[in-house]
C-alpha cells in the first residue's frame, strides 16, 4: 500500500507541475494523469508477463538455435544440451508488480471516468 501510495502521489506532482505550465486547464491535468498512469499500467503488465514465463520459451528455442549453429560450425565441443525443463521451471519474482498494476488501474480508471463525466 505505501508503493501504491508513493506511486499516485509522483503521478499527482507530475500532472500538477504539467498543468502549471499549460495555463491551469483540468483537461491537461486529467490527460497528464492518465498517460502516467497508463505507463505505470503498462511496465505492471510487462512485469506480471515476465514473473509468469511467458518469454521462458522464446529464450529457450533462441539458445537451442545458437547451441545448433555453433555445434555446426565447430565451435562447440562440449555435449551439453540445453533443456526445455531449465527453462520452465525458471521464475522471476519483480517486488513491484502489483503495486504497479494497482495504481495504473486505478489512476487509468478514475481518469476516465472524470474525463467522461465533465464532458457529459
Amino acid at each position: 500500500m505505501k508503493v501504491i501510495s508513493i506511486l499516485i502521489s509522483i503521478n499527482l506532482f507530475f500532472s500538477l507541475f504539467y498543468t502549471f505550465f499549460s495555463k491551469f486547464e483540468l483537461f491537461s491535468f486529467i490527460n497528464c494523469s492518465f498517460v502516467i498512469g497508463m505507463f505505470y499500467l503498462m511496465f505492471g503488465v510487462l512485469c506480471f508477463v515476465w514473473e509468469k514465463g511467458f518469454f521462458n520459451l522464446t529464450i529457450f528455442s533462441f539458445n537451442r538455435i545458437s547451441q545448433n549453429i555453433r555445434k555446426k560450425r565447430g565451435l562447440l565441443i562440449d555435449e551439453a544440451d540445453i533443456t526445455i525443463e531449465d527453462y520452465i521451471s525458471r521464475e522471476n519474482h519483480f517486488s513491484h508488480t502489483t503495486s504497479l498494476l494497482t495504481s495504473g488501474i486505478l489512476i487509468s480508471s478514475i481518469t476516465t471516468f472524470l474525463s467522461f463525466s465533465i464532458y457529459f
